[in-house]
């Protein structure tokens, strides 16, 4: 949400979004092994997309070691080579947190079992090829509700610091004094963060929507502690998901469109992934599948897009239809409308909605789409 008072002007947002979109394009190209150079912007305009997109690690391990592939600016370079550094180091030092959170978890008898960038990046088995460059905020663990006190404790005892709590996640400090700290790029000393989300809920605009049971899907593995994995296809449907809901509030981070990319190059069974999003809240898998198959073709079958689109609420499918991909990445300047959220919300959800703008959290997402989404907001209002 941008300050109070700040004059805003939506061709910032839309040549940001744009930018974001062009180094996104070169690193999908330079995954299937093309040589498309870095866009050729400014360097902080660069800097601004790889840490928007969360890419810059990647683009820099894929150009070959810092041959920016034509970019022979040495700022460029110096700062490829930077964050490179910085998110493998990050991605160590989670990878030290994982199983020793875990244990933790383990010793007090409560059940988890690590999602999103915990397992992809910083388990012993990653899914991302390219393990060191996948950035990441914090480490996700999701535990059955019933044990949510008791993982709370449990963390405590062993020294984590209480963050914030909500109805979805507690938040709990490994390291780090909690504020912002770096805002141009990674740092392998932002804060260290364990989220315990009590069952799989993802929030959108003022409410949460629930994703299936974690417990149900989750299978044995004697080789961590606490015994308890997702096997590749419901941690393909959990990531999925999360991805969807930033769709869905428009603060897409792109990172987390290229974990599709790697759970698909990892060999996840489509077929399991599609049973599993029969069962969930299709907002929770058809604007997911929307974006990945716009910013990574093929990588997602077209028929499972198809399906999940159709279940969408009709005004949701509308507001996807009326809008390009990048008009759904985060920019810190901006807030979805009215009309975008009320289009994914549905009976009582609509009332949480008018009370998230009316007292906002902090939510960013599409500002420059109440202007282009004249027929979403009658519709939505039908």
């Amino acid at each position: 949400m941008r300050a109070r008072g700040c004059h805003y002007d939506p061709s910032i947002t839309t040549r940001r979004r744009a930018q974001q979109r062009e180094f996104v394009d070169t690193v999908v190209d330079r995954l299937r092994g093309g040589d498309r150079p870095l866009p050729a912007l400014d360097v902080a305009s660069l800097r601004f997309a790889g840490l928007a997109t969360g890419l810059t690690a990647l683009a820099a391990h894929l150009t070959d070691d810092g041959d920016t592939a034509g970019v022979v600016d040495p700022t460029v370079r110096d700062w490829l080579a930077e964050q490179r550094t910085e998110v493998a180091r990050r991605v160590d030092r989670f990878r030290e947190l994982v199983p020793r959170v875990r244990s933790v978890l383990a010793e007090a008898a409560v059940p988890a079992v690590a999602v999103k960038g915990a397992e992809l990046a910083a388990s012993a088995r990653p899914v991302w090829g390219m393990a060191a460059a996948r950035p990441m905020a914090d480490i996700d663990l999701v535990v059955p509700r019933r044990y949510r006190a008791q993982a709370s404790a449990a963390l405590l005892r062993a020294g984590l610091r209480r963050d914030t709590s909500s109805t979805y996640e507690d938040v709990f400090l490994a390291w780090g004094d909690g504020t912002v700290g770096r805002t141009d790029g990674e740092s392998a000393a932002h804060n260290g963060r364990v989220e315990v989300h009590p069952d799989w809920t993802e929030f959108l605009h003022g409410y949460v929507v629930r994703g299936f049971d974690v417990e149900a899907h989750w299978s044995a593995d004697p080789d961590l502690p606490g015994g308890f994995r997702l096997a590749l296809a419901p941690l393909t449907a959990n990531v999925l998901g999360h991805l969807a809901s930033t769709v869905v509030r428009a603060e897409v981070r792109a990172v987390n469109a290229v974990d599709l990319w790697w759970c698909d190059r990892a060999g996840v069974d489509w077929d399991e992934v599609s049973v599993l999003c029969r069962s969930l809240d299709p907002r929770l898998s058809a604007p997911g599948l929307w974006l990945a198959s716009a910013l990574l073709p093929g990588s997602v079958p077209g028929q499972l897009l198809a399906s999940e689109f159709d279940r969408l609420p009709r005004a949701a499918r509308w507001a996807l239809d009326a809008v390009a991909p990048e008009d759904v990445f985060r920019d810190p300047d901006t807030r979805t409308s009215p009309s975008w959220r009320q289009a994914f919300a549905r009976g009582a959800e609509r009332v949480a909605v008018f009370d998230q703008m009316a007292f906002p959290t902090g939510a960013r997402g599409l500002r420059p789409l109440v202007s282009r989404l004249p027929s979403v907001a009658v519709r939505a209002r039908a």
